[in-house]
């Protein structure tokens, strides 16, 4: 497994407060970690791997390890309020590539104007498929230069999940219907097929075995798949 050679900063926005990381290789990561607990890191690890299977724009991602003594100088050095991202019990991150040059979407009806409207469409369809609803007006989680990309799924498989509400709050409903309503029954089995094959079986296998331990106690993969599968029947 890859790890992190050295922090650059912790986020002072968002209520994850990701942290700026360079890996071994000296790509630029932004990085989650305990601090936004195991069932925030799997829900980004296994919607990144849907995302990227159903051919959606998603920074490069990988799970990282974060050696703990490195993030105790660090944070001694430089923020002593940082939050724990990794603790002796879970030294993993989720770490997703800096999309450099990249801005978040405020405007989408004149930032997403060039954008594929079909894959906006898709982007729709894939947060009702995994219930995402932190997709709004006031958080896109969408960036965008000259293409877009999607980030931030942390809070997917809302259990709180209102249908109604998604459709009325979600920043891309406007392009929803983008796409012919075959092309939308098409999205949704191939879906519907990832949630009964062995892909997610996989994703599942390659989480850190912390991570899958305590998983199967707040988001277990069974959840996952009968999400997937109850939106993509309907």
């Amino acid at each position: 497994m890859e790890k992190i050679k050295s922090i650059l900063k912790v986020s002072d926005q968002g209520v994850s407060r990701p942290f700026l990381c360079k890996d071994e290789r000296d790509a630029v990561r932004w990085c989650k970690g305990n601090h936004t607990g195991i069932r925030s890191l799997i829900a980004e690890w296994m919607c990144a791997r849907i995302a990227r299977q159903l051919g959606l724009p998603v920074p490069d991602f990988a799970i990282m390890r974060l050696e703990l003594p490195l993030f105790r100088e660090w944070r001694e050095k430089h923020a002593p309020d940082a939050p724990e991202i990794v603790t002796e019990l879970n030294p993993y991150v989720f770490a997703s590539l800096n999309a450099d040059g990249c801005k978040d979407v405020l405007k989408p009806e004149t930032e997403l104007e060039h954008i594929d409207k079909a894959v906006l469409a898709k982007i729709y369809i894939f947060d009702e498929l995994v219930r995402n609803t932190d997709r709004t007006d006031y958080n896109s989680n969408l960036l965008v230069n000259g293409t877009v990309y999607i980030i931030d799924h942390n809070n997917a498989f809302d259990a709180g999940f209102s249908p109604d509400g998604f459709a009325a709050e979600h920043v891309l409903r406007t392009f929803k219907d983008a796409i012919t309503e075959s092309e939308k029954s098409l999205f949704r089995r191939t879906a519907a097929e990832l949630a009964s094959g062995p892909f997610l079986d996989e994703a599942w296998s390659e989480l850190p075995e912390e991570w899958a331990d305590i998983g199967n106690e707040v988001l277990p993969l069974s959840r996952i798949k009968s999400t997937i599968s109850e939106e993509a029947s309907k």
